[in-house]
């Protein structure tokens, strides 16, 4: 999407003013992600009036891409379409307003899309059902080809409004997929669609992370028969070995202004955690205790380094300072705790625990440990926030084969892969972030 969002240009129009930034949920998976004190508005959302000389199928995808969208927005909660049919048009805007709000709504979309000439013209409308004024209206122009490009821009907008932060329709997953054969390094849209091959190197690769501006991912990769660490530009598909030395290179994570990665090598005999440059310069040993050290994790401000130790005994996450001092450890409850992940404002790990002789995820509050448990059918594994970190995404074996799955922001799973095994996912904004 990133790439194809790069080619087009499409023309926004602001028709009028911005908002300014102001229950089911299967038993099998509740996460409360979003962040506290923010309220999910009502919003009633029928489909777009399809004007004469739209594609069809091009019109009905659109619809499709936005509707799954919304119903996966963190403050948006999508009124009972069956309910729609129940609100009779009137010409009288106060009256039709007054209809939408007795089935529940506080605010509704409506608009309009149609081909004209060789694009598609998409106008939108939100307007705020009681005072009946516009919260957010636009024009959006692009290609044909374009087409859910605009859908998911439309729809990160819409959470813009109420959030004061985009929505992660136009975000990218990367994971690990033996679909053609060997474990690759695959690409793919926040949905699921659009899935791609980036590497071909009959190999072994694992661990991919991203830069924070989205332009480059690390991985380990057993291309040379030892596990080394690369980097690979999608965009351009150059690929550049960053460290082979040692039996273990792996684990990679960028720094936030990404200069730097974080990884584990056991270079000097120990698997210790590193920092090393995006330059391939000596790498700096952070970690010295007698213990595997491991799955490292920098913080979104940069000044922490989150990491796997077996230094109590059994694996165990842990804070240190990006020197290698003032570690502690973070993770109780539980003999096992792997495979971290921040928050993008740093409050929160995310993290594989066992219980019950399952993996599972669990959150953790990075200043009081306070753990979360989140506990699925299968083994759960992998986790990583989504860009605004209202969604998770990981890997779960529920249904035989290990495959990616996203949750919604009420913790609902929903399923992104079914070919081959998939695995380690890692997520990234269009514009970077998470």
């Amino acid at each position: 999407m990133f790439s194809r969002a790069k080619m087009f240009l499409f023309t926004l129009i602001v028709l009028g003013p911005v908002l300014a930034a102001s229950g089911w949920a299967q038993e099998e998976l509740y996460l409360e992600l979003t962040r506290p004190g923010l309220r999910r508005v009502a919003v009633a959302a029928p489909p777009l009036l399809v004007l004469p000389g739209t594609p069809s199928d091009v019109a009905r995808s659109f619809q499709e891409t936005v509707d799954n969208d919304l119903s996966a927005a963190a403050p948006i909660a999508i009124v009972d379409r069956r309910l729609y049919s129940l609100v009779e048009d009137d010409p009288r805007p106060d009256l039709m307003n007054q209809r939408w709000r007795s089935i529940g709504a506080q605010f509704l979309l409506s608009g309009t899309i149609v081909r004209a000439g060789g694009q598609l013209v998409v106008e939108a409308r939100l307007v705020d059902l009681v005072s009946g004024e516009f919260a957010f209206a636009k024009r959006y122009r692009s290609g044909i080809s374009s087409a859910m490009v605009v859908a998911h821009t439309l729809s990160n907008d819409l959470v813009q409004v109420f959030t004061g932060r985009p929505g992660p329709f136009l975000s990218r997953i990367a994971f690990i997929s033996d679909r053609s054969g060997d474990p690759e390094l695959w690409m793919m849209d926040w949905d699921g669609s659009n899935a791609r091959q980036l590497t071909k190197h009959a190999s072994i690769a694992l661990g991919p992370a991203w830069s924070p501006d989205g332009k480059q991912l690390a991985f380990t990769s057993y291309l040379r028969g030892n596990p080394a660490l690369y980097l690979l530009t999608p965009a351009e598909g150059y690929l550049k070995m960053l460290w082979d030395r040692g039996g273990v290179n792996s684990s990679p994570t960028f720094s936030s202004n990404g200069k730097q990665l974080a990884m584990a090598s056991s270079q000097e005999g120990n698997v210790d955690i590193y920092t090393i440059t995006t330059e391939g310069e000596s790498p700096n040993r952070l970690t010295t205790a007698r213990s595997i050290d491991t799955q490292p994790a920098w913080s979104p401000n940069g000044r922490q380094i989150a990491f796997t130790s077996t230094r109590s005994g059994n694996p165990q996450i842990y804070l240190m300072d990006i020197d290698g001092t003032g570690v502690r450890r973070l993770s109780f409850g539980s003999p096992f705790h792997d495979e971290s992940a921040w928050s993008l404002d740093g409050t929160r790990i995310v993290c594989t625990t066992k219980v019950g002789g399952h993996f599972q995820l669990a959150t953790i509050d990075v200043i009081q440990s306070e753990r979360t448990v989140l506990a699925g059918p299968g083994n759960n594994e992998s986790p990583c926030f989504s860009p605004d970190g209202s969604m998770v995404a990981f890997s779960s074996d529920r249904s035989g084969e290990p495959q990616i799955y996203v949750t919604d922001a009420e913790g609902r799973p929903r399923q992104l892969t079914s070919e081959g095994r998939n695995h380690s996912p890692s997520w990234i904004g269009m514009d970077g972030g998470n």
